[in-house]
């Protein structure tokens, strides 16, 4: 089964929703009738950038999807905006129900969104996703946030020179000015960090690993065949280790399957990136690392026909560089130097493949534990995403 992304823009038939500004157009999207239209907007923004990387369409179909079990506690406007008939920009409100018990707040989100370096158009997008989240009782818009911290999060504001890495976002230097210029003030930083694997690793990270794996800390890799069996420890290990993080809802089981590719995960997992770290045969944390994809993902422009996956399959093998996603570990095992010795043991394999670089994240700018662990392993900031809100009770039109 061949997936293609669309070409050229459509003009779309008008709504009674529909809002006007001038020669600039907000028009709700119809889910699914009007999603490929929403997905190719991204296209036009980025057309001939070389850090961004084309997203797939299967990708933004199943989030939206009614299957989809985020949708279960959380709801959705999508619009377009037009300027002169002309699709220009997309943005999504969203509010997550479960977010606003589990935190006592009625926060919404804006997220997935895209538009021309044109402020009038990103000003009506914003209104129209403000307005929408204040007729549902929200006291503050938070974003971007694409429904969930793991989907995407924030506006790059430094960095713009690195390529865009597997499960990370991309966004223009004029996004973050945009969203200072509608009011939006910074809620929080997310620090992505670079790792230069062409060096010896740090001698005080190999020793921490050391003394970790004397104290009967055994690092294995994930077991590909054992995938359910895997899976029942580890989403219970997630779910856990991720309660008091920034953002993080307690979702079901079902719920975290349909995460990360975690359905997928037996046909595609690198068990050698993919560690467990035990004791006495019980684990106790795990890193998810994989191969930076996205240097062969960009030359895919988003299509996922068989072509396409011959030519990854051929490819992948010239990577150069790896990408840290998630580390967890249980609270009663933090202070034994695990984190380190996890990421002792992904950066020896990274460079036994010629990795000339590794990247993490992001992390949470306050979270200090893990700050610490990256400047053990010697790695530097080299992104910054910032996630900005607007009390809505505040909001306006001028």
């Amino acid at each position: 089964m061949e997936e293609t992304r669309t070409t050229g823009q459509k003009t779309l038939t008008p709504s009674p929703l529909e809002s006007k500004r001038g020669n600039i157009q907000i028009i709700p999207v119809e889910i699914p009738r009007n999603l490929p239209q929403f997905y190719q907007v991204s296209f036009q923004i980025y057309e001939g950038n070389r850090s961004w990387a084309p997203p797939f369409f299967s990708e933004l179909k199943g989030f939206f999807s009614k299957k989809n079990p985020f949708w279960s506690h959380a709801d959705r406007r999508l619009f377009l905006v037009t300027k002169d008939k002309e699709v220009v920009g997309r943005i999504a409100a969203i509010i997550d129900r479960l977010y606003c018990k589990t935190t006592g707040e009625n926060i919404g989100f804006f997220g997935f969104f895209e538009c021309i370096n044109d402020y009038d158009c990103a000003a009506a997008l914003l209104h129209a996703a403000q307005d929408w989240l204040t007729s549902q009782g929200m006291a503050m818009m938070r974003g971007p946030i694409d429904g969930r911290i793991d989907v995407g999060s924030g506006f790059l504001v430094n960095g713009f020179e690195s390529p865009q890495t597997l499960l990370s976002t991309y966004t223009p230097p004029y996004y973050a000015a945009f969203a200072e210029r509608f009011g939006m003030k910074k809620a929080k930083d997310l620090l992505t960090f670079a790792i230069d694997l062409t060096t010896p690793l740090p001698s005080r990270l190999e020793e921490k690993a050391r003394k970790c794996r004397a104290s009967g800390v055994q690092v294995r890799r994930f077991h590909r065949l054992r995938t359910g069996k895997e899976l029942s420890w580890w989403i219970d290990l997630f779910l856990e280790t991720f309660q008091d993080h920034w953002g993080f809802v307690p979702v079901s089981r079902a719920e975290v399957r349909t995460r990360f590719g975690i359905q997928q995960l037996r046909w595609f997992v690198d068990t050698r990136l993919f560690l467990v770290a035990e004791i006495q045969g019980t684990p106790v944390a795990y890193l998810w690392a994989t191969p930076e994809y996205n240097q062969v993902f960009r030359q895919m422009q988003g299509r996922l026909g068989i072509p396409q996956l011959l030519s990854f399959l051929l490819k992948q093998r010239s990577i150069t560089a790896g990408k840290l996603h998630l580390i967890g570990i249980r609270k009663d095992y933090r202070d034994r130097d695990i984190a380190s010795c996890l990421n002792h043991a992904a950066f020896v394999e990274m460079q036994r493949r010629g990795y000339r670089s590794a990247e993490v994240g992001w992390i949470d700018e306050e979270n200090t534990a893990a700050r610490a662990v990256m400047a053990v392993a010697g790695a530097t900031v080299s992104k910054v995403h910032r996630v900005f809100e607007k009390p809505l009770q505040e909001a306006t039109h001028g």
